[in-house]
């Protein structure tokens, strides 16, 4: 994707597509969008934000924003869990599009997966970092 290279995001950002071709996977790693155990986008991530609107308005496909974190507990009185934690990342994400970009409230879905759909182990702080994550499942319009 030319954003990613022409932002220099390639660590952070990686871009796949399912196996039939069917659905766009957008993932972003968390510390782009978020401090620690926070699920409000820091004013540094609003710019890349933009761009990502941009690319769903285009789209005018539905896209599910999904929430993803490592496997180390959070235990905060507004996080009891990683459960909230990754879901109110993802439905803050879209609370965004929604306000600043008025992209359409009717493509747009949210989902958190806590620690349960890891892309790597959880075994070294790398790998729970690239666990640590926001994807933008852009869909298919028959899925």
């Amino acid at each position: 994707m030319d954003l990613v290279a022409k932002e220099n995001l390639g660590e952070a950002i990686t871009v796949s597509t399912s196996p039939g071709g069917t659905k766009l996977f957008v993932r972003m790693s968390d510390s782009l969008l978020f401090e620690p155990g926070n699920a409000t986008p820091t004013p540094a991530s609003l710019p890349l934000l933009g761009k990502v609107a941009q690319i769903i308005g285009e789209a005018k496909k539905p896209v599910r924003v999904e929430g993803h974190t490592d496997n180390v507990p959070i235990h905060t009185d507004r996080f009891p869990s990683n459960w909230e934690l990754s879901t109110e990342r993802a439905s803050s994400v879209i609370a965004y599009l929604i306000n600043q970009y008025s992209l359409s409230p009717e493509l747009l879905s949210a989902g958190g997966y806590s620690e349960y759909r890891p892309v790597a182990p959880n075994d070294t702080p790398e790998n729970r970092a690239r666990n640590r994550r926001v994807e933008f499942v852009i869909l298919d319009e028959n899925d």
